[in-house]
């Protein structure tokens, strides 16, 4: 692949993006993209989150001879008087990555890419969550001169298509809190009937409100252990994953798997279809139940729904015991960078940080000046 075989355009209108939907999706399919980088995903991110939030769209599409062979969908937002840029995404922890063919032209690819970034959409800040370090991406921005701050992370896949049996995958794995798989099915089962389903995508109405359970349940889980995101009371975080597991607005890209005990729900797990590696992405339980370890019942029966649909099953980002105990501790490191892009956003760096140096100065004096003023008043 030449340079000049490659064209650079940046779609910014919401007709244009919805246009790119059958090369996008051919693109998708050949380069076994993960879920949140297939259009539909992009597309209710686009139309759920991020439009309603006011972001402008930033789509930077690569083309081969007209062809297209890289898509990155992004987003822009003013903060005061700065823009910045973001990856198009529901904005609940999901990884920042560019859908491309492989091979060797990658790099120049994701160059492309980059500098269209940085000299084209002339955002002041770029920020990117949860980037694997041995992708390209990672390698450029990495090495950008202003980097203003960067963050470590540990990702956990389980690579179930290595297996072929699930009994004896399972006994490989050992104990997770003193307990082998099934275990604490088996102690929840003596409570009453254990039932265990995947809804079907066309029932909206048990969609919709398992959805709002399952939230009710993390907010709650978020307050006890302090931990507790902004999308987790977001009603368009709530609106993306309904649209995500339903057939309304086209082919549902996840699934709903829900724990009920005596036909009460009391658990769930929202996993997303696999290309063939699928995605944890959100999971709630009852707290009123919590002493059975509801949380690891329901991710043992979405770990065995992906093994059954030949899928790998990324559990993203995160220190929980349950992601490097069924990924058998397949680890890999993301970061997460927010970059300094035109000297208008190095302006708000320095002021910032002169700022804080200020204040640093300013408190003990402050002090000092209260301290006298008591002093004064008491003599």
């Amino acid at each position: 692949m030449n340079d000049t075989d490659l064209q650079y355009e940046i779609v910014g209108d919401e007709d244009g993006f919805r246009a790119l939907q059958h090369e996008w999706d051919d693109l998708w399919a050949r380069a076994h993209g993960r879920y949140d980088q297939a259009f539909r995903v992009c597309w209710l991110a686009w139309r759920h989150v991020a439009k309603p939030r006011g972001r402008k769209l930033r789509c930077i599409v690569g083309r081969e001879k007209g062809r297209m062979v890289m898509v990155w969908p992004l987003v822009t937002h003013k903060r005061y008087l700065w823009t910045y840029m973001v990856p198009l995404s529901p904005e609940a922890g999901d990884y920042t990555s560019v859908l491309m063919e492989g091979g060797p032209s990658a790099p120049t690819l994701v160059a492309g890419a980059w500098h269209a970034v940085c000299h084209r959409c002339k955002a002041d800040f770029v920020h990117l969550p949860y980037m694997n370090e041995g992708i390209e991406l990672y390698q450029l921005a990495s090495c950008e001169p202003h980097v203003v701050h960067a963050s470590r992370h540990d990702s956990w896949l389980a690579k179930l298509r290595e297996e072929t049996d699930w009994d004896a995958y399972c006994n490989s794995l050992g104990t997770m809190y003193r307990k082998k798989p099934g275990a604490r099915e088996r102690r929840l089962a003596k409570e009453g009937q254990v039932a265990v389903r995947v809804i079907d995508p066309s029932d909206a109405l048990e969609i919709a409100s398992i959805v709002d359970w399952m939230l009710e349940w993390k907010r709650a889980w978020g307050d006890r252990v302090d931990k507790r995101g902004e999308w987790v009371d977001s009603p368009l975080f709530r609106n993306f994953l309904v649209d995500l597991l339903g057939t309304a607005q086209g082919q549902a890209m996840a699934r709903l798997v829900v724990v009920s005990l005596d036909g009460k729900p009391i658990a769930a797990l929202v996993v997303s279809l696999g290309n063939p590696c699928a995605t944890a992405i959100i999971a709630g339980f009852d707290a009123e139940y919590g002493k059975f370890g509801l949380g690891s019942i329901v991710v043992e029966h979405g770990v065995k729904w992906a093994f059954e649909q030949g899928f790998d099953l990324d559990f993203g980002v995160g220190s929980e015991h349950f992601k490097p105990y069924w990924s058998r501790g397949n680890v890999s490191t993301a970061w997460t960078l927010q970059i300094v892009n035109t000297r208008w956003g190095l302006l708000a760096v320095h002021g910032k940080r002169t700022a804080r140096e200020l204040m640093k100065w300013v408190s003990p004096l402050r002090r000092l000046a209260s301290m006298q003023g008591r002093v004064s008043r008491r003599y």
